[in-house]
């Protein structure tokens, strides 16, 4: 009898284990196309569009993924980057694309019908709306996750060279956010009466205020330049330029 339990427990570990030390994913695939096509923070549009198999490999996998149960970070890192490489391939599926707020026009007026777009991401029907409001701004409450996502456009935070990780998240939020900061073609801020910040801290203040209590808090926390922020500092918004983020 005994025998027999150990040879149960036996071949119940032989079936367990290779599904407990498995990575949940790899993003290599991703990694590819970013390494190859994003120079500068700028997209080749058109070398991607004439090579598009790593980028189909990778949205190919993550329709069939499930990482509702997996760790935080992972989470968090696959469903950036889905939504990175979800906005590159909206992108080349419409070749000679000028600006994202084109997709869907109507007599002139820009839409926001590239971001309502519908498809299958971690074995859900999902837009992308859906992805950065519904899962990471509702399901992780890490306002840093906006200067890593991606829109295609050049007021947008810089496309990541790489791949998120999961090991290096924090580290690598932390240094995007530092960097957002300092770009002065879309923050400008100086130990002076005022900031002038990209407007998704305008569209998304919320979320800042909830993490760190005030935008100026948030700022300061993050700001890696010269001078202080003043905490009662006034606060503009600058233009948002939805220009393409690339080239083709």
């Amino acid at each position: 009898m005994l025998r027999s339990i150990r040879l149960l427990l036996t071949t119940l570990l032989l079936v367990w284990a290779p599904a407990v030390g498995a990575a949940p994913f790899s993003h290599a695939a991703l990694d590819t196309v970013l390494e190859a096509h994003v120079h500068d923070a700028r997209v080749d549009y058109g070398a991607l569009a004439r090579d598009r198999g790593p980028l189909k490999r990778y949205l190919d996998a993550t329709r069939v993924a499930h990482p509702d149960a997996w760790p935080r970070n992972e989470q968090i890192v696959f469903w950036v980057n889905v939504y990175n490489a979800r906005v590159l391939d909206g992108v080349v599926r419409r070749p000679g694309l000028k600006s994202v707020l084109d997709v869907g026009k109507l007599v002139g007026v820009p839409t926001l019908g590239f971001f309502r777009e519908q498809a299958v991401s971690g074995g859900r029907k999902l837009s992308l709306n859906d992805i950065e409001h519904e899962i990471l701004r509702k399901g992780f409450h890490e306002p840093r996750i906006h200067f890593v996502l991606n829109c295609a456009s050049a007021s947008c935070p810089a496309l990541p060279a790489r791949a998120l990780e999961a090991a290096t998240l924090d580290s690598t939020l932390d240094a995007a956010t530092g960097a957002f900061l300092l770009d002065r073609s879309k923050n400008q801020i100086a130990p002076g009466p005022g900031l002038k910040l990209s407007s998704i801290f305008k569209w998304y203040r919320s979320d800042f205020e909830t993490a760190s209590g005030s935008l100026q808090s948030f700022v300061l926390r993050y700001w890696k330049g010269a001078g202080g922020v003043r905490a009662d500092a006034p606060i503009q918004f600058l233009r948002y330029d939805w220009s393409l983020n690339g080239h083709w």
